[in-house]
């Protein structure tokens, strides 16, 4: 195995080896973490652990999958057991990961944040999914039909679509933070932050000055974790410039307040489908537009994504007139 290096397909990298066969790499990932905790018990550790669970290509433990199959969402709304089996185990990764840091006697000296970097997948493996009909039936989606037959992984109800999109669905996501004595447990508390905000609230926490010489796009919000103060932030952005619809290359949204509006790339300016505005405190699902009812919302608005476009330096997708469309393989 390589030590350093790009990794890329069959091309590995680094000092992990493979473990004995027919081992479930979310079961892996516990094993490492905890060895990692023991290893470091004795100073400051910094563990980032991205989980392979609940993500494509989908391997799953029979034995959940099984029991899950059996059963029913009294809701009718999740339906998926590979996804209900895949979850357990990113479960069980976490309560290891919290017995070790437990047992090693740092559970009131270490900062704990659960978190997800987008919101459920409701595209993957149906009928409809582009990558699938251009692989064919592969082994991994005939395991994903016997269990899980034409259903996409998930169900984000009630927010509106999912992963790899601007709305609600796949931008909205589970945020829990612990620390004893330093976060009162069981609070809740609507600020709206993003990945940018870890960096700096982290760094705030624990004290450690910011570097002076480096620009964060991010706020801390530890006073909001401590309950002792707000967060001073008028408005959040997110920029996305890939597109999933047919005319939209992709968007960029804001929040201010209660209201989000969306403006989508690729769409005329004169064309009212370029601006949609919702108000999530009475529309969470985004099913009511009311741009054209908020003229003066939606210049205010427009106006912060044409600050915060010009600030960042973000640049819009173009086409590519050499671009030329592949026909069918022969």
């Amino acid at each position: 195995m390589k030590a350093t290096g790009e990794p890329r397909g069959q091309t590995r990298v680094g000092t992990i080896t493979d473990g004995p066969p027919g081992e479930y790499i979310v079961d892996r990932l516990a094993d490492e973490a905890v060895k990692f905790i023991e290893a470091n018990r004795d100073r400051p550790f910094f563990l980032n652990l991205w989980n392979y669970g609940v993500h494509g290509p989908w391997g799953h433990k029979e034995e959940y999958t099984r029991a899950f199959a059996s059963k029913k969402d009294p809701r009718g709304l999740q339906g998926n057991p590979i996804m209900a089996s895949m979850l357990r185990s990113v479960d069980e990764c976490f309560g290891r990961i919290l017995d070790a840091v437990e047992k090693q006697g740092l559970a009131d000296n270490t900062i704990i944040v659960f978190n997800s970097d987008n919101g459920g997948n409701t595209h993957s493996n149906t009928p409809e999914d582009a990558g699938k009909k251009k692989k064919g039936e592969t082994p991994q989606i005939a395991d994903w039909r016997k269990w899980a037959g034409n259903q996409p992984p998930t169900n984000n109800t009630p927010l509106r679509a999912g992963k790899g999109t601007l709305y609600e669905g796949g931008t909205r996501v589970p945020l829990m933070w612990s620390w004893p004595g330093r976060i009162a447990g069981g609070g809740t508390n609507d600020t709206v932050v993003g990945h940018i905000d870890f960096y700096p609230t982290l760094l705030e926490l624990i004290g450690v000055p910011l570097p002076p010489q480096q620009k964060i796009d991010g706020r801390s919000y530890a006073a909001v974790l401590k309950q002792t103060g707000q967060l001073d932030r008028p408005a959040f952005f997110n920029y996305f410039p890939h597109g999933q619809s047919p005319g939209r290359a992709g968007g960029v949204w804001v929040r201010s307040g209660d209201w989000k509006l969306i403006r989508w790339f690729g769409v005329p300016a004169s064309d009212p489908a370029r601006i949609e505005l919702y108000n999530l405190r009475t529309h969470l699902s985004e099913s009511t537009n009311l741009a054209q009812r908020e003229a003066d919302r939606v210049t205010q608005l427009d106006r912060l994504l044409d600050n915060f476009l010009a600030d960042t330096g973000a640049t819009y997708p173009r086409s590519n007139p050499a671009y030329k469309k592949s026909g069918p393989a022969n």
